[in-house]
Order: C-alpha cells, then sequence, then structure tokens
C-alpha cells in the first residue's frame, strides 16, 4: 500500500490506530498527531505525523498544503505548550530516500545547538526540508 488511510505494515499507522505504545501521543489534532520521537537526536524531538498514510513528501500536491499547516500549528502549538523558544527549533521532513519510516513525519527538533548528527537537520543540505520551504514550492505549482 503506498498511500491510503491505513497501511497495516507501517509503525506510524500502528501509532495512529493505537496498536503500538512504544510512543505516547503527546498532542492530537483532526488529521494529525505528535508524539516524541523513540530515538531523540536533541532534548526536544518530536514527530508529528498525518493520520491517513501518505508516504513522504514526493507523494504532496498542492491540496495537501492545508494539511501541511495542520501538522505546522500542532507543531509549534506543542512546544507553546513545553514553554521552549520556538526559534531554536527546525521544523522538516528528510527528503527519499533519507527517511527512515515510509509515513510522512515532521520532524520537530531543538534546540539547534543541541542536536546531534546536525548534517541530516541541516536546511542548507541535500537532505532536510523545512515545511516553509515545502509549502512554498507547492503553493508554487500548477
Amino acid at each position: 500500500m503506498d498511500d491510503g488511510l491505513f497501511d497495516p505494515d507501517c509503525v506510524f499507522c500502528l501509532i495512529v490506530s493505537g496498536k503500538c505504545g512504544a510512543s505516547r501521543v503527546l498532542l492530537e489534532k483532526e488529521s494529525v498527531l505528535l508524539f516524541n520521537d523513540i530515538c531523540p537526536m536533541a532534548p526536544h524531538h518530536y514527530q508529528c505525523i498525518p493520520k491517513r498514510h501518505i508516504r513522504n513528501i514526493n507523494h504532496l500536491n498542492k491540496s495537501n498544503i492545508p494539511l501541511l499547516m495542520e501538522m505546522k500549528s500542532c507543531a509549534i502549538e506543542y512546544l507553546q505548550m513545553a514553554k521552549v523558544n520556538i526559534g531554536e527549533f527546525l521544523l522538516g521532513f528528510h527528503k527519499p530516500p533519507f527517511n527512515s519510516v515510509h509515513h510522512l513525519h515532521l520532524h520537530v527538533i531543538g534546540p539547534v545547538q543541541h542536536i546531534r548528527f546536525r548534517m541530516k537537520f541541516d536546511p542548507t543540505l541535500f537532505m532536510f526540508k523545512p515545511i516553509d520551504t515545502l509549502i512554498k514550492q507547492l503553493e508554487a505549482k500548477r
């Protein structure tokens, strides 16, 4: 299964369905949820995922912009609740083939100065795409 409502072989789909207790949901919205990364690369490292299965950023189009906005809003809301400096955080996606789970997931990670393996999250390199950049690129598509 590539894109659709649920992939029984996808760990993130199992988290959405409540069938995987490995990650506790920290914040849930209509179409997305946010939870701790199971292998954090910084003091704060979360994943924000859509409830429906979307494989990666290459499977997005202009119609997905509201979903991306909801993901960003969820991430910011949680960071505000955690009372951290949002300016010290990165919000973005690994580009295929550098994503480890094949379910769209927004990395919410920081503070930037404490990120381990920083290259993996460097927006100036080829692996990581900030959410705002992705939204602008989708908006520009016809």
